[in-house]
C-alpha cells in the first residue's frame, strides 16, 4: 500500500495518477480535500496513524519543511521496519538530511524525489523526478516513481535531489531576467517582442552556452581556440553602453558582466570565454572535468 501524505494540487494530482497502478490511501488535514479523493475513487485514512499503519511507503507532499518534519516525527514509530518515505516537498538538501536522520532512528529510509514541472505535468505524466538516495533503495520505490513521472533521474546522495532542483529553478528565473532585459533593450530600440523570440530560439544565445561551451569545453577542459574572454569582454561592455545610452536598466546583464572582467583580471583572456569556470574551480576548489568523469548521475 501506498500513503500519499498531503492532498494539495501535486499531492492529489499524484494520487490521482497512481492510483490506476497501484494500492493508495491518502491523507489530509482538511476533509474536504479527502472527500475529494474519494470521489474520484482514491481511498482515504482518518488519521496520520491509519496511514502509517497501512503504508509500506509514503509519499509526502506539503508545503513547508517544519510540517514534513512533525510528520516524519510522527509516523516514523509507526511505520513498519524498512518503510520508505518520499519527501517531494520542495525544501533545502539539508532538511532533507535532518528528516533522513529522524528516520533512520526508527529503521526507516527516505529519500527526496523533487518534481520537475507543474501539476499539468504530473497529471498528465509528464513530470521529471530528481533523486536524492543514501539508502540504496531508489529500485525498491521505482515502481511508485515510474507511476507518477516521465523520467527519474539519480542526483546523488540524499539532499541532491532537492539541490538539483533549486538549481534548475535558479537557473530558469535568472535566465528570465536576462530574456526580459535584453527583449526590453530590443523594443527599445525598434527591434519587435517577436523578432526577439526568433533570435533567442536560435543556437546561438541560449542553448550553445550549455552544449559547447560547458559540455563540450568546459567539462572537457578545453579552453583553446574559439571566442576569447577578451572579446566576450568587449562584447558584454558594448551591451552595457548600448544600454547607457538609451536608459534601459540592467540587473543580471550587469552583474554577469563582472565575470568577465574577473576573468580577464587572472589571465583567462586569450582563452575561449568557457574560461569563466575556471574562477569557480578555484574558489571552490571543484574540477568540473574530474566531475564528469566520476559521475553517478543515470536514469532509471
Amino acid at each position: 500500500m501506498i500513503g500519499i501524505i498531503g492532498l494539495g494540487n501535486m499531492g492529489s494530482a499524484i494520487a490521482s495518477k497512481i492510483h490506476s497502478e497501484l494500492d493508495v490511501i491518502g491523507y489530509d488535514i482538511d476533509a474536504a480535500k479527502c472527500k475529494k479523493m474519494n470521489e474520484n475513487g482514491v481511498a482515504t485514512g482518518s488519521s496520520l496513524e491509519e496511514v502509517a499503519a497501512k503504508s509500506q511507503i509514503i509519499i509526502l507532499s506539503m508545503p513547508r519543511f517544519s510540517i514534513s518534519k512533525s510528520i516524519v516525527s510522527t509516523i516514523c514509530p509507526l511505520l513498519q521496519k524498512n518503510a520508505v518515505i518520499i519527501e517531494t516537498s520542495t525544501i533545502l538538501p539539508n532538511e532533507v538530511r535532518e528528516l533522513r536522520e529522524i528516520s533512520l532512528q526508527h529503521h526507516i529510509k527516505l529519500i527526496d524525489a523533487a518534481i520537475l514541472g507543474g501539476v499539468s505535468h504530473m497529471q498528465n505524466k509528464q513530470a521529471d523526478l530528481l533523486i536524492g538516495d543514501s539508502d540504496d533503495v531508489l529500485q525498491t520505490v521505482s515502481p511508485v516513481l515510474k507511476a507518477m513521472s516521465k523520467t527519474i533521474q539519480f542526483m546523488g546522495p540524499a539532499g541532491a535531489g532537492m539541490a538539483a532542483k533549486i538549481i534548475n529553478n535558479g537557473v530558469a528565473h535568472a535566465v528570465m531576467t536576462v530574456i526580459v532585459e535584453s527583449a526590453a533593450t530590443a523594443m527599445k530600440l525598434g527591434i519587435s517582442a517577436e523578432n526577439v523570440y526568433k533570435l533567442l530560439s536560435g543556437e546561438t544565445a541560449l542553448l550553445r552556452p550549455l552544449t559547447h561551451r560547458f559540455h563540450e569545453r568546459i567539462q572537457e577542459g578545453n579552453y583553446e581556440g574559439g571566442m576569447s574572454t577578451e572579446n566576450a569582454r568587449k562584447d558584454s561592455t558594448l551591451f552595457l553602453q548600448l544600454a547607457q545610452e538609451n536608459g534601459i536598466p540592467l540587473f543580471s546583464i550587469q552583474a554577469a558582466h563582472s565575470v568577465y572582467e574577473v576573468a580577464a583580471q587572472n589571465g583567462f583572456g586569450k582563452e575561449d570565454y568557457a574560461a569563466i569556470a575556471k574562477l569557480w574551480e578555484k574558489w571552490l576548489n571543484i574540477n568540473f572535468q574530474k566531475d564528469r568523469e566520476v559521475s553517478m548521475n543515470e536514469t532509471v
